[in-house]
């Protein structure tokens, strides 16, 4: 690790005006450089997302761990996809036709780091799992799921 190259992210700006993508980066999964489209500066009221993309990078900055450099040449895609190629970084999105442009080259999708973390079933879904033994309730079953995750069945009692 000491010797280890700091690695690079690059965000589009697109994804910059998404405030969660500072949410996410505060987590501190992610260290290193972050190299990011310099945008232009909002010329009224009405530019909100360009106003959101500022105040996403002022939040960037305040991240440790993170170094935040901006680029204005990386507002235009192909210019994007070069520098993202020659810093051999990886690429943060929102956008899955920015990451079909890249060709093979590192992109990680913020939908693609939603469905790491989303739970695999949810409160109320139907699932078929075998009950091994009675619960503590009267007519519980009790089965379980892949890791070992825990299910109450009601009036699955009789099934054992």
């Amino acid at each position: 690790m000491f010797f280890c190259r700091t690695k690079t992210f690059i965000i589009d700006l697109q994804t910059l005006t998404d405030p969660r993508i500072a949410d996410f980066l505060q987590l501190g999964l992610v260290s290193g450089r972050l190299l990011l489209p310099e945008p232009p500066r909002p010329s009224s009221e009405a530019d909100h997302s360009t106003r959101r993309a500022w105040e996403t990078i002022e939040r960037l900055r305040k991240i440790p761990g993170i170094k935040v450099k901006l680029d204005p040449e990386l507002v235009n895609q192909e210019r994007l996809v070069a520098q993202l190629r020659k810093l051999k970084s990886v690429l943060i999105t929102n956008s899955a036709e920015l990451k079909g442009a890249c060709n093979g080259l590192p992109v990680v999708t913020t939908q693609e780091i939603y469905n790491i973390f989303k739970p695999a079933y949810l409160p109320g879904s139907t699932i078929k799992v075998k009950i091994l033994k009675k619960g503590k309730d009267r007519n519980e079953g009790i089965g379980y799921l892949e890791g070992g995750i825990k299910v109450v069945v009601e009036n699955g009692g009789n099934a054992v």
